[in-house]
Formats: structure tokens, sequence, C-alpha cells
């Protein structure tokens, strides 16, 4: 199965009013009663910024996710700083941890709120999280002090496209590419809203003028790969992305999405490379040790296919087709009853998942336990959608299994 149909989960969503944005800039502190009021020193925070920051960005290389969130938190306690944020904020997001990320965002921008870079922080963040319509108030908020704010507009359109506002959204990353013509960032932007629009034709043009702006814009070059591949140029797209992965080593989805085109090439030796590096980099997020299940599976590495499934099933959320493949593994690779034992204790809180159903259909035949075997079949074809691509398997086992029970 090609890697390109594996869907990603959607993520928390944290909500914050926008309001504060605009309202707080405008209150003013005064005493009572016309007497002065003696303010209180401040506290100068404690601990060591540059340590603190340091020790989170070797946890961070080191892939200790608990220690690098908490040693960014020392580093903003220690010094509040807009770029200690952003850092922290990109490094959680990556990490699929949009939870966190909002909490780290909100709390700068509730501080700052006439603060246009963390109100930007804060959006990307709320964006990552997948509550676009607090996205969209404080994006807002930004356009509302300044209409030529271009960095409003792209988050807010940005926004909107994700929100399936395409044409508004696509309209505001437009516009925010007028206002800078010159800004690689707001191109690409338009571009990825144009790929999501499934406007790959137009968005191949915008993300090739902010690679020619940045030659080393390793979020062009990757959008132009994924683009690329849309349009069948396999071989080119696996170009992109390779230069994408030179740019940006550290960005895991660089890495998940060459091992998708390295897949399409059918150089799955290449792909199962790839794919380990994205876990390697971001080992929370499942999609990516779904993608390197799959590779080890192809490349018949059953036992590490299997870890690998297991780990898309124990993040959170959970990878939807982890649980089938690790019982295609098992069932296919001489542990039939153990597949059994694993599906049937899914399905005790997962009645109504077709793929669990499908694999277990496939487990009781491999025992020869073929009642039960067309059982589970027919119910997954009760519960399968009419183009489920299983479809056909199921019903072509189901006339052998009929004709044995015979």
């Amino acid at each position: 199965m090609a890697l390109r149909r594996v869907l990603v989960a959607a993520a928390l969503a944290v909500r914050t009013p926008a309001a504060g944005l605009v309202a707080a800039s405008l209150i003013v502190s005064c005493g009572g009663g016309g007497k002065e009021t003696k303010k209180p020193k401040a506290k100068k925070p404690k601990g060591d910024p540059t340590a603190a920051l340091a020790a989170a960005r070797a946890a961070a290389k080191a892939g200790d996710i608990d220690t690098a969130h908490a040693k960014y938190g020392e580093a903003g306690k220690a010094k509040p700083d807009v770029a200690i944020t952003e850092e922290h904020v990109k490094f959680l997001l990556e990490h699929a941890l949009p939870d966190q990320a909002v909490q780290v965002s909100r709390t700068w921008y509730e501080a700052n709120p006439a603060d246009a870079k963390g109100a930007l922080i804060h959006t990307n963040a709320l964006i990552g999280a997948g509550d676009f319509v607090t996205a969209l108030e404080v994006a807002e908020g930004l356009i509302g002090l300044d209409d030529k704010n271009a960095a409003g507009y792209e988050a807010r359109g940005r926004a909107k496209v994700l929100a399936s506002m395409i044409d508004e959204g696509l309209e505001d990353l437009r516009k925010a590419a007028e206002l800078e013509p010159r800004n690689a960032v707001y191109l690409t932007s338009y571009g990825s809203g144009l790929e999501q629009a499934k406007r790959p034709d137009e968005a191949a043009l915008q993300l090739r003028a902010a690679i020619e702006l940045e030659p080393e814009n390793a979020r062009a070059l990757r959008l132009l790969g994924v683009v690329r591949r849309a349009q069948f140029e396999a071989m080119e797209s696996v170009s992109w992305l390779i230069k994408a992965t030179k740019a940006d080593p550290n960005d895991p989805e660089g890495w998940y999405q060459l091992a998708v085109s390295q897949n399409d090439m059918a150089d799955n030796l290449e792909a199962e490379v790839s794919a380990q590096k994205a876990t390697a980099l971001a080992p929370t997020v499942t999609r990516y040790w779904y993608a390197y299940g799959e590779m080890l599976r192809i490349n018949k590495k059953f036992d590490e296919a299997s870890n690998a499934y297991r780990n898309a099933l124990e993040g959170k959320p959970p990878h939807p087709k982890a649980a089938g493949k690790l019982a295609k593994v098992l069932y296919e690779n001489g542990k039939p009853a153990e597949a059994e034992v694993f599906l049937t204790g899914l399905l005790q809180t997962d009645r109504n998942n077709a793929d669990l159903y499908f694999n277990l259909g496939f487990a009781y035949s491999a025992q020869k336990k073929y009642k039960l075997a067309v059982e589970a079949l027919e119910k997954y074809l009760q519960l399968a959608s009419k183009d489920d691509g299983l479809r056909k398997p199921a019903e072509a086992e189901l006339k052998i299994l009929k004709k044995k029970i015979k």
C-alpha cells in the first residue's frame, strides 16, 4: 500500500479568548484615592537561562522529550523571552504535543498581549492543536491593529484553509504574499494552501518562487516534493525531498515525506532508512512509526515491524491502521493465535472497527477456524464502507472459506 494514504489524526484543541490582544494594551494603572501607590520590587527570576536552554537543546537532540520540555520551561522562567517561547512551542509541535504548545504560547500571549510576535506564536500553536476558531480570533486581532500586517493575513489564511474555508483562506494567503512579494515564508504558505486545495500546478509556481528567493528554504523544498509527487513525478519528488532533508536534517516531516516518495519509487530499503530517521527525530508521532512499520514489513523484517506498529499504537493518538497491520504481521508469520488474542481484546472496547474484523477473519482462517473466520469477514463487510480497499480480498477469502466449510 502506498504510504501516501496514511492520514494524520486530529490533535487536542485548547481555547483562548482573543480579546486580550487589543483590550489589555489599553489598560492604564492608577492608584486609589489620589495617593501614590508603592509598587513592590519585582523579583528577579532564578536560574541560568543559558544553561537551561543548552540543556533543553541537548535533551531534544538525544530524544529525551520530557527533559527537553522541562528545561525549556526553566529557561523561559529564568529569562522571559519571546525567542525562547518560540523555540519551545516549535519543539512541542514537532513532537506532537500541541496541548503543551498551546499552554506555553498562551502564557506568553496573556502576559504580553500587545506583542505581535507572541500573538503569531500563539496562533501557530492553536493551528497545530486544531483549534482554528481561536486561531482565527487571535489573527483577527493582529489585522485589526494593522490592516497591512502580512503576518496576520498569513496566519489567518493558514487557519482558514485548515478549517476548510479554502477560498477565504487562499485570499488571505494571497494578500500576505502581495503585501510582501519578496517574503519566501508567505510565498511558501500560499503554495502550501494551494497544495491543500488540490491545485498543484499553481502551488508549484509559488513554491518555486519561494525557493528562488531562499534556495535553502526547507519547508518550500519539502512542499514542492509533495506537490511533484501529486503530479506523478516521483523521481523529481525524491530529488526535492533530498534537498529538503539536507537543508534541515532535523525536520522529521521532511524524512517522512521522503520515505513516502521513495516507497512510490519502490525504493523500500531507502524508504526504511528515511522513515527510521523521522521516528528518531519525533518519537511521539504515531504516523511516523506506522510508516516505519510498513517499510519494515515490506522489507520482511517482521519482528522490527511489530515493534514499530506497537509504538504507533502506544502514542497519542494511536494510529488507526496500526492494530490491523500488527495482527497481519503476526498471523502471516506463524503467530495466528497471538493475533487472535490481540484482536479479540481490542474488539472488547472497539466493536465497530471494520479493520479489526478483517484481520481477525484471516487470523481464524490461519488456524483453520473456518466458521469463525466467515463470521468475522461478514462482520467486516457489514461495517466497511463501500469503497474500502479491503473488500475485494475479504470477498475472495469468504468464497474459499465457504467451500471449505461444505
